[in-house]
């Protein structure tokens, strides 16, 4: 009995933990880490301000907790997609389609890390850019063997990976999901570039083209944070 007791009440606050992340990642994007008090998140989560600090200690607690659940996330999807298949071309266009849709779905958690990780303390910001460089490190060693295996001709690896990840991730900043571009297409014409910018020189293309081929990627305008009507992925 008691211990149905105990596995509801863990229920209970694991549920409540998740109620305030979600709050939190909301109010953060709209209103910054440091334009945020804790009594605004309690209110949002209809808690009192004391109850709140019953499941986060800080509002620290919570971003860092953001964070880290975020990178962790990443970090599982890159392994999936390393692990989908023995070649190293597939195995890159599993890593962007996978980076692609992550910021496509989570864009508030993408926009967060990068416009609030100066407001983690010393000690996790750290945490997070091993985690960061442990995610950029994978990609690397993929486009090293992609190299040595012949397939790709890159003069600076590390150079090429940060570019790689930084157009990726840009599709957070743009998409809007009302444009004529699915997610799916996107996601299969950054691969097409991405390849383009490694393959040596003569190799023939992929062919996967995308819808109105030459054109700017439209997926609809947008400015300023993530709202909850762009988090929907189109099929």
């Amino acid at each position: 009995m008691m211990k149905g007791r105990d596995s509801s009440r863990r229920r209970e606050r694991d549920g409540a933990a998740e109620r305030i992340l979600k709050a939190a990642i909301a109010l953060f994007t709209e209103r910054g880490y440091h334009g945020t008090p804790m009594r605004s998140i309690a209110r949002a989560v209809h808690l009192e301000a004391a109850s709140l600090y019953h499941h986060f200690s800080s509002k620290q607690k919570i971003l860092f907790e953001i964070f880290e659940r975020t990178m962790n996330d990443v970090l599982a999807g890159m392994q999936q997609a390393l692990d989908s298949s023995e070649s190293i071309e597939d195995r890159l266009r599993a890593v962007v389609r996978f980076h692609v849709f992550f910021h496509i779905e989570r864009q508030r958690e993408a926009f967060l890390s990068h416009s609030e990780l100066r407001s983690l303390t010393a000690v996790n910001r750290e945490r997070i850019l091993a985690l960061r460089d442990r995610y950029e490190r994978q990609l690397r060693e993929l486009l090293a063997a992609g190299v040595q295996a012949g397939l790709f001709e890159i003069r600076d690896v590390r150079l090429a990976t940060i570019a790689v990840l930084m157009m990726l991730s840009g599709v957070s900043e743009w998409f809007a999901g009302t444009g004529r571009l699915t997610a799916d297409a996107v996601a299969d014409a950054y691969f097409d570039m991405v390849l383009a910018l490694l393959r040596r020189s003569g190799e023939p293309e992929s062919g996967l083209g995308y819808p109105g081929h030459g054109a700017p990627p439209d997926s609809g305008s947008r400015r300023g944070p993530p709202h909850e009507g762009n988090l929907q992925r189109q099929n």
